[in-house]
């Protein structure tokens, strides 16, 4: 059985630091797709206290594979999901007006690929609205068993668009399949 942490929308890396230290006997997988954001999460996995195996994506989470528009904002706020608001805390607004384009990876087909059952997969979701087609995804083909225990920031408040019930609704079905723990 292999141990694997799995960090969906690594940002700065800071969190992904702070697991290496904690599951010393993981191995992990970034992804990230402001390619700006890359050498420092370069910088938080050097500083391991030991020699992590970590393999670093630039890529957006996603639903398949190709390439999808990431919508710049704070790199906290960043997102592919159109019509996010961004909380008045943050000084910089989203730029829906010049989408960068990112690649972008099918995650339950990465799942398929890179574990299995039997391995214990953590998976820290902070993907800015795009956790529900991906969930949605990994729902509706089975692959979300893969799953061991899931931190997640859901995000349904940033988005007129979408409802509490909505959110209600993937959140139950995943919760029924995953140890899931609210991240923020």
């Amino acid at each position: 059985m292999r141990k694997v942490f799995v960090d969906c929308g690594t940002n700065l890396g800071v969190v992904l630091n702070r697991f290496i230290h904690e599951l010393p006997d993981h191995d992990f997988y970034a992804f990230e797709p402001n390619k700006d954001l890359i050498p420092s999460i370069h910088r938080q996995v050097e500083q391991a206290p030991h020699s992590p195996r970590v393999e670093i994506s630039h890529s957006a989470v996603w639903t398949h594979d190709g390439a999808i528009d990431l919508f710049l904002g704070h790199h906290e706020s960043s997102t592919v999901m159109p019509g996010k608001r961004v909380p008045p805390m943050y000084d910089q607004q989203i730029d829906y007006s010049a989408p960068v384009p990112v690649p972008a990876t099918d995650f339950s087909s990465w799942l398929r690929r890179t574990v299995t059952a039997d391995d214990h997969v953590v998976v820290k979701m902070d993907i800015e609205g795009a956790e529900y087609p991906v969930l949605s995804k990994l729902l509706a083909d089975g692959t979300i068993n893969l799953i061991s225990v899931l931190y997640i920031e859901w995000h349904y408040d940033r988005f007129p668009a979408m409802s509490r019930a909505d959110h209600d609704q993937v959140a139950t079905a995943v919760s029924a399949c995953v140890d899931v723990r609210d991240w923020d």
